[in-house]
């Protein structure tokens, strides 16, 4: 990996920036309809998941993303190693609570991968038991 790349954009520092700024306004356009959707009975809500390893960058992809939009409206949600009460249910339950209502923004910084991910490594699920939730999760 490149830790220096910056897929997706060609352009400079400074174009960046101004591109962001456009950007933002219209994300917030789309954070208040997405809202007022939700106020008037709509279902529809956006889920942002970010997957990366440790010191990814996860945490400023979402200050610079949604730092732009209004943070009433969003929720961030960490998975790391299940909880005590987390690991007595299914393992998409934590995720299912998770997820947001109508009209609202939520991030998953990471996601029901680490189920699959950390389970086998950590040793908190035997690997008939991963290979079962990978097909879950591709179900």
């Amino acid at each position: 990996m490149d830790r220096n790349g910056k897929p997706g954009w060609a352009g400079k520092k400074k174009d960046a920036k101004a591109f962001m700024a456009h950007r933002g306004e219209l994300l917030s356009e789309l954070q208040e309809r997405l809202f007022a959707h939700g106020r008037t009975g709509g279902d529809r809500s956006v889920l942002l998941v970010i997957q990366g390893l440790d010191t990814a960058g996860k945490g400023g992809i979402v200050r610079h993303v949604l730092g732009m939009v209004d943070p009433q409206g969003v929720a961030l949600r960490a998975f790391g190693v299940p909880t005590e009460e987390e690991l007595r249910h299914h393992f998409l339950w934590r995720v299912r609570r998770a997820l947001p209502p109508a009209g609202r923004i939520g991030v998953f910084d990471r996601s029901h991968y680490e189920d699959v991910l950390v389970a086998p490594v950590e040793g908190l699920a035997p690997r008939t038991v991963v290979e079962k939730r990978f097909e879950e999760i591709n179900r």
